[in-house]
């Protein structure tokens, strides 16, 4: 595995474990296997030895599952664009490790027989379980829209999401309200993929790995997306790429410097500190943007 793999994947699986979401789902499902004792755990098991049981059992194949779906997500970013799929996959190829952990952990806890029937046994049971846990995390990370084939609406709260549409999909004004109340400004459908405390005008877009940099007013987030979509979607914010890496907005840019000698190139500086490259293909968009920010050459 490639380290820019690796480091995705590392940055892929901290965005699961430290959504608080997915680790309520856990503590429910262990909850309910630990209150009900499936396959016999509640007449053979004791409730401190049950709880200990199916949390370790849980903690392990959840454990697995996560990082098997988290590398399949980013190995196959580029290659399949429906991200639930990608996770799908991983899912089903963790089953055979997930099998294999399950008879080691009841070899040693129930002592059960170990044996080449028994791991097969576990696999396949574990498959299902491998998927609907690959589901159940989907799920859990939907409350914003993933890139590959999700819309803007999934992300709308609050009296937008509410109101009446018509056929086109324009939002009908309430009965409720006056005709002439004021409502809220467009934004950019990229700020609604964002925490609640991290959304703020977009400053600037930073390809990292397989991932977006995605910078505000107020904080940054790194999102599992192309930077060509994450242009798409800062409509209707304004700004242009300068760069294969790099989108800055209109507001963002504090100063552009022009490096001079026998081939003189130019360089951003933003609003936040950042310096940021300009690409001789995306050299005329800028200066035609904003040629009247280029200061003098430097030596």
């Amino acid at each position: 595995m490639s380290d820019t793999m690796l480091q995705s994947t590392l940055r892929e699986l901290r965005t699961l474990l430290v959504n608080p979401r997915l680790w309520t789902v856990f503590a429910v499902v262990v909850g309910l296997f630990v209150l009900t004792g499936p396959f016999g755990t509640y007449e053979r098991l004791a409730l401190p030895t049950r709880l200990g049981y199916w949390l370790i059992l849980h903690a392990t194949t959840w454990t697995t599952a996560l990082v098997f779906v988290a590398l399949f997500d980013v190995m196959l970013a580029n290659r399949m664009k429906n991200r639930l799929g990608r996770m799908l996959l991983g899912a089903v190829i963790a089953s055979a490790p997930i099998g294999l952990a399950i008879t080691l952990i009841n070899a040693a806890m129930r002592e059960t027989p170990l044996t080449l029937a028994r791991i097969g046994d576990n696999i396949l049971i574990a498959a299902p379980i491998a998927i609907a846990f690959c589901l159940l995390t989907w799920l859990s990370l939907s409350g914003t829209p993933t890139h590959a084939g999700s819309g803007r609406g999934s992300g709308m709260s609050g009296p937008e999401a509410d109101a009446p549409s018509t056929g086109d999909g324009t939002a009908m004004p309430s009965t409720g309200e006056p005709e002439n109340t004021q409502h809220p400004a467009p934004r950019a459908a990229l700020i609604d993929r964002l925490p609640v405390e991290k959304r703020g005008p977009i400053l600037r877009l930073e390809v990292q790995d397989h991932y977006v940099l995605v910078v505000t007013a107020r904080a940054s987030e790194l999102l599992l997306m192309r930077l060509g979509d994450a242009i798409a979607e800062t409509a209707p914010d304004s700004g242009v790429r300068v760069h294969r890496s790099h989108w800055v907005a209109d507001e963002a840019v504090d100063r552009i410097l022009r490096h001079g000698g026998s081939n003189p190139r130019l360089e951003i500086t933003t609003v936040d500190g950042a310096t940021i490259p300009v690409s001789r293909s995306f050299t005329p968009d800028v200066r035609s943007r904003w040629g009247d920010r280029i200061s003098k050459p430097q030596p």
